[in-house]
């Protein structure tokens, strides 16, 4: 089983409803179709920050937000 990880829907957003990077983050399996997981996860807001940077962030908040519900159970 490898897991492959794919960064996608990546929004960066600066209003009066905030500012901030929402991203879609999956762990998928390519072997077991229809399988995986989505997660949903906000940054802050980096202008600045090259793409690579956002996808690394966003991974690891995913990672991170797995965790902490893992636990939960």
């Amino acid at each position: 089983m490898a897991i492959e990880t794919e960064v996608g829907s990546i929004t960066a957003f600066d209003n009066a409803n905030g500012q901030g990077i929402l991203a879609t983050v999956e762990f998928k399996d390519y072997d077991l179709r229809h399988q995986g997981v989505r997660v949903f996860v906000k940054l802050p807001l980096d202008k600045n920050a090259p793409l690579a940077d956002i996808e690394a962030k966003a991974i690891d908040e995913a990672k991170r937000q797995l965790k902490n519900l893992v636990s939960e159970f």
